[in-house]
């Protein structure tokens, strides 16, 4: 992708890099402090912004924006930005969604958007004060574009505006989200209105384009507070008039942060932003430029040459040309970390897909299975590992970061040593709205999801506080890891990277990926809709007129694509093969990545009875046996990996829910009068795998062919540990760590049961938004809301390999007890069907993989010798006594067959 509008920092001259730092900050403060943490809230403020910087797609730092997307630097004035890749989606579903409740889904609708707001983020305004903006209008074109309704709100002339807005209580307060955000704005014709938070509509212009190209348009704000309320008076000046319009508010309204506000199609620059106060505080934001730099473990290799490498992806807040990565053997190497080699280096990509992001691929030092290895990551020269927002005003209320865990942003990346046992952290469902939970005297509360948390990064004080206790080397970001369009269909690729950002690139969050190896399996709303899956989101992004705009949601498929696989380049139309395994460097445990979403079936049913033909209600069932839950492609190379892993322990992920345990919809959903209440034209009930059951009764046979496999997932909002009792297939839940709304448990749900396909399993652990444990216990007063993660521990170098499976709530140590009614501790040889035949004692190549296959060469189980030569296996399953089988041995460099006779 051809790169666009590129600020190139190091070949700025001496000169322009002070008059940018200048221009940045507080020019003119009433009084002049120390800008140090201790003295950061500074009384009294006066200060000129006049955004003479580079051009940029990125804003001005000391500014913050939900959207960024609707702000760009050109020609030294910040400027509005009319159109971006993908602006037109709307808040929709597939039809499925609408038919399962008896409706039609509507294929035409509005795309105009919603206002868009950014903030100074360091002055929030209190007491009486002035702000003054300088617009330029730069014209309006209304004429609709080809195939465009005219009717449309953003081609009518009272529609489009723009101004000051005034008492944010958070930064994020734009585009559908202005709740104590009051606006003062001027419209096409070229007068002024006031704007009330909440409200819909505003009042109707004159219907006239007033303004004319190159009109200079100021608007001054004068608010005076008298005790509960404030007088606000504002006055818009151009063409050498000016007018004046009052109104009074409460005093809460005016108290906040301050911006510009823009809406609809008039385009207009920000030439200076001025803002005057006694009784201001004055914030300290400290530069802050990499969000994050994230290790991809299953991208960790040994090339030809022995070398271990592996993927890095960064994320950065403004522009550049390449960044570097360092890694070291200790996190402060004695030379410092200027005069450690780089171990890899990319460039900095900005397209219509990539917001200033870098891919690294590193050679690593050591092996990793030898030694813990640190790493620090380098802009233009330049060392941005810390995270310096930690303990100034950058975190905290109103910011969208809690910013309380970890203690300190001066940490640098950390690669955990690979080796057993290998402990994991799995996570699911990352939202970033409704509230913040707070301890008190009497228990945890969640303070509501207006003003200072409607945005946070994570849901509870305190998250991940024992984080480091529980020594994770892999952290598994599974299903629904940012919940692309929760806050809004973003409608540009700045504003896709915002939310993406706000999720995963916090203070605690950012700390999470740079100090373990990363796997992330995204869900469906991180491709931004609900519920995407099968065939139907081929079509959907290759199909225009089918409901939503296919660019916004090609765009997020690269997005996504981008950020879990480090992938460069992305298309988007096809499928991506994404199912991949990552072996441990010991080869003694591999974890497996799914794609049981956009590989599945259909899932509608009812496709004759919806074309007219009601007495044919029904025709595919969910049970039909030619339902395929990964596609063939996928199931045969899972088949293949299952038989010939020579790893004693394997973990999988990407399958959420194969046993039906979980109710469909709540309501008026058809999922309500069924005797299970999973009725399957309910679109809830459709979304869990086990909905294919054809699919989830292959994969289950497959999975429970050997011992010592574990499957975990995300996405049904619950904690949750079952065995099946028949294939002895332990299936984990976990998450969610945001939002709520956990899926319901089925009539019958208790610790020994059967899900609705009459599956027998055993519920070793439930946490549930309702129950505390699998008897369906209710939480206790007091109790923190039951956002969790799962620790996953695996032993492979027992002769029995162990396997520990605990959910924890997110402010857990892991000296607590395990939630949900306990743990379950168990071993490789409780796992997988019961063998038909078993082996004789087998002496090999030590520190090799084994492997038996049929006489004709038909895989049938892998293995590990130990240091000995000894092979443990506790036998074979569907293999009769007596069968001739063929072992292959490899360590490496030699190998040795033999014929075996099973007994």
């Amino acid at each position: 992708m051809k790169n666009i509008r590129r600020r190139e920092f190091i070949q700025q001259t001496a000169s322009s890099v002070a008059a940018t730092t200048a221009a940045a900050s507080l020019v003119a403060p009433v009084s002049a402090q120390d800008n140090s943490f201790a003295d950061s809230v500074v009384k009294g403020v006066a200060e000129i912004f006049d955004f003479k910087l580079p051009d940029s797609l990125v804003h001005p730092r000391g500014w913050e924006t939900l959207n960024p997307g609707y702000w760009k630097i050109e020609n030294g004035a910040l400027r509005r930005r009319l159109t971006n890749l993908g602006d037109r989606a709307r808040g929709t579903g597939f039809p499925f969604h609408y038919m399962s409740k008896g409706t039609t889904m509507r294929t035409d609708y509005d795309p105009s958007l919603h206002a868009g707001v950014i903030y100074r983020s360091d002055v929030r305004m209190q007491g009486d004060y002035k702000v003054v903006a300088a617009f330029t209008y730069q014209g309006a074109d209304l004429t609709p574009k080809a195939g465009d309704d005219p009717n449309w709100k953003m081609y009518q002339v009272d529609y489009g505006y723009f101004g000051i807005a005034l008492g944010a209580k958070s930064l994020m307060e734009s585009y559908g989200k202005i709740r104590n955000t009051t606006q003062a704005i001027v419209g096409a014709d070229g007068k002024g209105q006031f704007i009330a938070p909440k409200k819909k509509k505003r009042s109707q212009g004159t219907g006239k384009l007033a303004l004319k190209e190159g009109d200079q348009v100021t608007i001054e704000l004068e608010v005076k507070f008298a005790d509960q309320n404030a007088n606000v008076a504002m006055t818009v000046s151009h063409g050498g008039e000016s007018t004046v319009t009052e109104t009074k508010m409460p005093r809460r309204n005016a108290v906040g942060f301050v911006g510009i506000v823009g809406r609809g199609l008039l385009d207009f620059q920000v030439d200076s932003f001025e803002v005057k106060s006694k009784s201001a505080e004055r914030l300290t934001i400290p530069e802050f430029d990499c969000y994050v730099c994230y290790p991809l473990g299953d991208t960790l290799h040994q090339d030809a040459n022995g070398r271990w490498t592996a993927r890095f992806v960064s994320m950065f807040a403004s522009d550049g040309e390449k960044a570097e990565i360092r890694i070291a053997d200790s996190p402060d190497p004695v030379d410092g970390w200027s005069r450690v080699a780089v171990a890899g280096t990319g460039a900095i990509v900005n397209n219509s897909w990539r917001r200033n992001t870098c891919v690294i691929n590193a050679t690593l030092p050591a092996n990793p299975a030898d030694a813990t290895m640190y790493y620090t990551i380098w802009k233009d020269g330049k060392n941005v590992t810390a995270d310096t927002r930690i303990g100034t005003n950058a975190v905290g209320p109103g910011t969208g970061y809690v910013g309380d865990v970890p203690s300190s942003g001066s940490y640098v990346g950390r690669l955990p040593q690979l080796k057993a046992p290998y402990k994991m952290c799995g996570l699911s469902c990352h939202a970033i709205t409704s509230g913040l939970q707070m301890a008190g005297d009497d228990g945890y509360k969640i303070k509501g999801g207006g003003d200072d948390w409607q945005f946070r990064d994570q849901p509870t004080q305190g998250a991940y506080k024992h984080l480091e206790d529980y020594d994770f080397q892999v952290m598994l970001w599974e299903d629904d890891v940012w919940y692309m369009e929760l806050v809004m269909y973003p409608p540009s690729t700045d504003d896709a990277y915002e939310i993406v950002t706000q999720s995963i690139c916090g203070p605690t969050s950012r700390w999470q990926m740079m100090r373990h190896w990363n796997v992330i399996n995204p869900g469906d709303h991180d491709y931004g809709m609900d519920d995407i899956k099968g065939p139907e989101q081929l079509v959907i992004r290759s199909v225009p007129g089918l409901g939503q705009d296919i660019t916004y949601i090609q765009r997020n498929f690269q997005i996504v694509h981008h950020l879990t696989t480090g992938a460069e380049e992305a298309d988007p139309l096809e499928n991506p093969k994404k199912w991949r395994a990552w072996k441990m460097p010991n080869r003694d445990f591999t974890f497996v990545i799914l794609d049981s979403r956009l590989w599945r079936s259909s899932q509608d049913t009812d496709m004759w009875d919806d074309s007219g033909w009601d007495k044919f209600k029904s025709l595919y069932d969910r049970t039909d046996p030619t339902r395929s839950l990964l596609g063939e492609e996928q199931f045969g190379w899972l088949q293949q990996l299952i038989t010939t892993d020579a790893s004693r322990l394997i973990c999988l992920t990407g399958i959420n829910g194969m046993h039906t345990v979980w109710t469909g919809g709540k309501g008026k959903s058809e999922s309500s009068t069924h005797p299970k209440k999973f009725s399957q034209r309910d679109r809830v009930t459709a979304d869990y795998a086990g909905w294919v059951k054809a699919g989830s009764d292959r994969v289950i046979e497959l999975l429970g062919s050997r011992d010592g496999i574990v499957t975990v997932y995300g996405d049904v909002h619950n904690g949750c540990i079952i065995k099946n009792k028949e294939h002895n297939l332990i299936e984990c839940s976990f998450g969610p760590i945001g939002r709520s709304g956990g899926r319901g448990v089925i009539p019958g749900f208790g610790p020994e049961m059967q899900d609705v396909d009459g599956r027998d399993v055993t519920i070793h652990s439930l946490y549930h938004k309702e129950f505390a444990d699998a008897q369906l216990n209710r939480h206790a007063p007091g109790d923190p809301f039951y956002w969790n993660f799962l620790e996953m521990e695996f032993d492979p170098t027992k002769r029995d390999p162990k396997i520990g499976l605990r959910v924890r709530n997110m402010i857990d140590s892991p000296k607590e007890t395990p939630r949900g009614g306990g743990a379950l501790e168990t071993t490789a040889s409780r796992t997988g069907r019961k063998p038909t035949s078993t082996l004789p004692a087998i002496k090999t190549l030590p520190n090799a993989d084994v492997r038996f296959t049929t006489m004709n060469g038909v895989p049938i189980r892998a293995s590990r010798s130990d240091r000995d030569g000894d092979v443990h296996l506790p036998g074979l399953v569907d293999i009769p006594t007596g069968t001739r089988i063929l072992m292959l041995a490899f360590d490496g460099s030699k190998t040795e067959s033999k014929t075996i006779e099973t007994i």
